[in-house]
């Protein structure tokens, strides 16, 4: 058994060495067309000819947010949305109907929606239309232009963009006072750059405008176009609403960074819950993905937490009757940051059984590793999804391409087409063996994760501190 073991091992590293020579460089999706403008401005295009009537989206991306704000322009980030689309131009209207805002074209009185959503350090405007029609692509490049090419800075645009609450802008996150967040904020430098922030009382109009003329600038700006559009109509369209854009970034910005979270744990009381949640989170320290090692990390990492929660739902089905017990594990990257969390909910007379369910079963994955029926079962299943790849891709709406592309860039992830994800995809199935993922799977819960418990007040039958110092102990992670 001993040599088995040892022979597995070397196994791993010839493997791992064998990757480590042969690294593939990953090359971006050539389905994706990039343009720029002389001024700088950015645009790219994934055109959809197989999906006729999708919607077309568009979306503006300025790399400008609250964290560029000092003392005096505090909320400044958010304000300039709310006054932009506010406004009523000559060319198009923006008004309210039913709690929106509305770009309305005089072509067949055909209305199209423009929200915008504010962050520490991007503002994004997005705009959907109903089908390829040239004369609306028009109207909507004209209408986002207008909106990032001035600010109309009068008291009466101002008073209703302070007063209405209907304007459809939002921050990302959408809960800044949520908890979590606000652990995650601390030591990290968007401290204090929390985007929504109320303006000062007396705001200064010349104020705001400096403020959008620095940093609404053209070289910062890229516009996404995803759906079934004709390329030629969408070029001369851009050159016309954007090239007369004027302005360069001069000032270098601080890069939002989100810290770890420095808590144990964390306790949240919530009103009128039907079950109380726990929700245990890792964070994972991010390498760039620019080859086909990174990729490859990445996929093995991403394994090794499906087969662990595949294992824990698997023994709460078996311990708990159908949906008493909820579950969830959910992986995201935001600010050079990625974090999982496990989420389990449960009524308040099962949580704490429940609770040493899930710490006792980690704990036997931790030592035993899981089975070979388990493993293959994994493999098995991700090698049908990947023969489903491009019917599965044939059916994703265009708005989930877009916000994909949007969400890889942000975090410096390079978009590979679907050919070479494919095939790469493949060859790290046919690459996986049991002890491997077992080394991974120990990798990933030798890190001590942060417990955060949500329950109201009067019925809270866990203690959070109780369960972290359960969860070491039984995982001898100290």
């Amino acid at each position: 058994m001993q040599n088995f073991k040892v022979r597995c091992i070397f196994a791993v590293i010839l493997l791992l060495i064998v990757r480590y020579v042969y690294a593939e460089i990953l090359q971006p999706d050539p389905a994706w067309k990039e343009g720029k403008l002389k001024n700088n401005f950015s645009w790219q295009l994934l055109q959809t000819p197989q999906r006729p009537n999708d919607s077309i989206q568009f979306k503006l991306i300025i790399k400008t947010g609250s964290i560029n704000e000092n003392v005096g322009e505090k909320g400044y980030s958010f304000l300039i949305p709310k006054m932009a689309l506010s406004y009523q131009n000559k060319e198009y209207m923006i008004l309210k109907s039913q709690k929106d805002f509305f770009c309305k074209s005089c072509y067949n009185n055909i209305v199209f929606m423009v929200h915008a959503i504010v962050s520490y350090d991007y503002t994004i405007y997005s705009l959907s239309l109903p089908n390829n029609n040239h004369y609306l692509i028009k109207q909507a490049l004209n209408c986002l232009s207008t909106l990032v090419k001035d600010i109309i800075c009068t008291e009466e645009v101002l008073y209703y963009s302070l007063k209405d609450q209907n304007i459809p802008v939002t921050t990302m996150p959408l809960n800044i006072k949520d908890p979590v967040w606000r652990s995650r904020l601390k030591d990290s430098s968007m401290l204090g750059f929390d985007p929504g922030q109320n303006v000062s009382e007396n705001v200064s109009l010349d104020d705001v405008k400096t403020f959008f003329k620095k940093w609404y600038t053209p070289d910062v700006m890229i516009l996404y176009i995803v759906g079934n559009v004709d390329m030629r109509v969408l070029f001369n369209g851009i050159i016309q609403n954007f090239s007369s854009l004027k302005g360069k970034r001069l000032e270098p910005v601080s890069i939002a960074i989100l810290a770890s979270i420095k808590q144990k744990y964390i306790c949240i009381t919530k009103n009128y819950l039907l079950n109380e949640v726990i929700t245990l989170i890792w964070d994972i320290d991010r390498f760039p993905i620019k080859d086909s090692n990174g990729l490859l990390r990445y996929w093995e990492s991403n394994l090794a937490r499906d087969i662990i929660y595949r294992s824990l739902q698997k023994t709460f089905n078996k311990k708990y009757i159908k949906n008493e017990v909820i579950s969830s594990l959910i992986c995201r990257m935001r600010y050079k940051k990625t974090s999982c969390n496990l989420t389990v909910s449960a009524p308040f007379e099962k949580i704490a059984d429940v609770v040493d369910t899930m710490i006792n079963e980690l704990s036997n994955i931790n030592k035993k590793g899981v089975t070979f029926e388990l493993f293959n079962e994994i493999i098995k299943e991700k090698q049908i999804q990947l023969s489903q790849l491009f019917a599965i891709y044939a059916r994703i709406n265009t708005n989930l391409l877009i916000n994909q592309r949007i969400i890889s860039q942000q975090n410096d992830i390079i978009d590979i087409s679907p050919e070479q994800y494919q095939r790469l995809r493949q060859q790290f199935l046919l690459s996986q063996t049991l002890w491997s993922l077992i080394i991974e799977i120990r990798s990933f819960l030798s890190r001590e994760p942060v417990f955060v418990l949500v329950g109201p007040k009067e019925k809270k039958t866990l203690n959070a501190e109780d369960v972290y110092k359960k969860f070491i102990n039984t995982l001898s992670l100290r």
